[in-house]
């Protein structure tokens, strides 16, 4: 398949702007084009990091010796090259700056470089169809839920409980907890289908940050990070139905935190909530400094991943998955609290169906099909329909 990826501003703040994008699949063979997903993305504008500038003092017009003055050059290089780099900002290295010190500006005056470095305003978007004018009105109305659902009582109860769950899942061990008498447990009363604790879900990665993994400013990508949760995701997911495993959807993923080149980042992950054919997958993140030993918890997200039958069918699978077990409060609490997740994914959907079938989503160039029009209750995944 040919991906044809697009993207556009939808509107934006002071220092942040929302970005839609929609992805739609072409068949080389057939020359059909299919609607794949859309993700809105909100980025945040940064000011520049201040760059050492090499400058000769005027104080000193003495000439001095060749090796004297070749060697106060070098070491002035070498000063600069550390305070430019990546390692110097993670770090904050305490090296001079020409930019940190203070001069005399024209008017006689005593600046620092930080006070005249200009404030951060992005510039405002103007609609002007009426399709951008929706846009721009959807993503005011999405920002605004996204900050009302932060001070939400609900939300500050999922913070709560699920900071006990990552905090317990930091003390569980892979080794220990896939052993095979861990994992044998008496069927389901219900139907009888076989039981998988919640904890022999359970799974962890360390990836350590290197260059190609940051931007230019050292930060790591986010869509990297969302690649190594998506792995480590599958991982539970395929532990507990032992199927083939695609991913469905992806929940609201908040980074809390920057991570940086040098970083040692862990993914811990477990399967919290189990439907028809599709599984419900909390994985998080921790950062740590490899130097100085602290760790940090950077982000958090709930992925859908959908089991399937083997190929080459690879639809989903037609009997029930296995009965997720709870083993204490604290896994049946973060269990229970699924239900109302995938209540509000299933709401989000019908409205981007409905978005979708009204155009806002549509851009010029791609034309729509009747593949593009799904049912709101229904996720298209590659060549097949699944319901959840």
């Amino acid at each position: 398949n040919i991906v044809i990826i697009q993207a556009c501003v939808n509107r934006a703040w002071k220092t942040s702007m929302e970005v839609g994008v929609r992805v739609v699949t072409e068949d080389l063979l057939s020359a059909d084009r299919r609607y794949c997903c859309h993700a809105y993305l909100t980025f945040v504008a940064l000011p520049q990091p201040p760059l050492a500038t090499l400058t000769t003092s005027p104080t000193a017009p003495q000439r001095l010796p060749h090796n004297q003055a070749g060697d106060q050059e070098d070491s002035a290089a070498v000063k600069a090259a550390l305070v430019n780099s990546p390692a110097a900002r993670r770090y904050s290295f305490s090296l001079p700056s020409a930019n940190k010190s203070k001069s005399k500006s024209s008017d006689g005056n005593s600046n620092s470089a930080n006070n005249n470095q200009p404030k951060i305003q992005l510039p405002a978007i103007e609609p002007i169809t009426q399709i951008e004018m929706e846009r721009y009105t959807l993503a005011q109305s999405r920002r605004e839920a996204r900050l009302l659902q932060a001070s939400s009582e609900y939300n500050l109860e999922e913070e709560k409980l699920l900071s006990d769950v990552r905090d317990q899942m930091r003390h569980w061990n892979v080794s220990q907890i896939n052993h095979p008498r861990t994992q044998k447990l008496p069927p389901s009363l219900v139907d009888g289908s076989p039981q998988i604790a919640m904890q022999a879900t359970f799974s962890e990665s360390a990836q350590l940050v290197l260059p190609q993994h940051a931007n230019s400013l050292s930060i790591t990508f986010g869509g990297q990070v969302m690649k190594w949760m998506e792995n480590v995701a599958a991982v539970s997911a395929s532990r507990f139905a032992r199927v083939p495993i695609v991913t469905a959807s992806i929940d609201s993923l908040q980074f809390h935190r920057k991570t940086m080149i040098g970083d040692c980042l862990t993914m811990r992950s477990v399967v919290t909530r189990v439907f028809r054919s599709s599984m419900e997958v909390y994985v998080f993140v921790d950062s740590e400094n490899l130097v100085t030993g602290k760790q940090t918890f950077t982000n958090e997200a709930f992925f859908s991943m959908v089991a399937l039958q083997p190929s080459p069918s690879l639809s989903p699978i037609k009997t029930s998955l296995p009965t997720l077990f709870a083993a204490s409060d604290l896994e049946r609490s973060l269990s229970e609290a699924g239900e109302k997740r995938r209540l509000g994914r299933l709401q989000q959907r019908r409205e981007l169906v409905e978005r979708e079938m009204r155009g806002v989503l549509h851009t010029p160039t791609v034309e729509r099909d009747e593949h593009s029009l799904r049912a709101a209750d229904h996720i298209t995944i590659g060549q097949y329909t699944h319901t959840e």
